[in-house]
């Protein structure tokens, strides 16, 4: 009986860090009270646990490939700039017939003149896209001893309850392993 409701509580506490549930929805799933779950949540400080999974790998990488689209969706949908001369904007004074005098603004087509500013990216733009796509790939391929910890942590999890005398060999390899890795 002890194994299924630390079983319930494991699913719990999966099902709270992930987020977009309500606590009563996950007493419901889990089949506990919202007394036993609250309970729970205190006790394991589930709260913590959750607000520092924010920062993982994954959670990180999503956020650099969300600044990585509104940077390149910033740049194509940038207005346009020409570098129309200052004196073209300002209006000179005529007379008509009667000797009046009135303000012309000069005739130009903006077009005719270079881009000031486009929806190709600036040298500014070149390097944040450079700097993104750096920590993306950098995320990517590199594992820390954290991700190794708890990818050793699963797999020894898992062997446990299958074969108890290999995981005992398994997680002294493992200690081997990122002892190795850390130096």
């Amino acid at each position: 009986m002890a194994l299924k409701k630390l079983q319930e509580k494991e699913f719990a506490k999966s099902l709270f860090i992930s987020g977009g549930i309500t606590q009563k929805e996950i007493a419901s799933r889990v089949s506990v009270t919202e007394k036993t779950l609250a309970n729970w949540i205190k006790a394991g400080k589930w709260e913590v646990l959750k607000k520092s999974l924010l920062t993982t790998k994954q959670n990180q990488l999503s956020e650099l490939y969300d600044q990585l689209s509104n940077t390149t969706n910033e740049i194509k949908t940038r207005k346009v700039i020409y570098d129309v001369p200052t004196f073209l904007y300002k209006p000179f004074k005529l007379k008509n017939s009667l000797g009046d005098e009135y303000l012309e603004f000069p005739e130009f087509n903006e077009k005719d003149y270079p881009i000031l500013v486009g929806n190709v990216a600036t040298s500014k733009d070149a390097d944040a896209i450079l700097k993104i796509t750096t920590s993306i790939k950098r995320l990517e391929t590199e594992t820390s001893i954290g991700d190794t910890v708890e990818v050793a942590r699963n797999f020894i999890e898992f062997v446990r309850p299958q074969d108890l005398e290999l995981a005992k060999t398994i997680t002294n390899l493992f200690d081997v392993f990122i002892t190795a890795k850390m130096k």
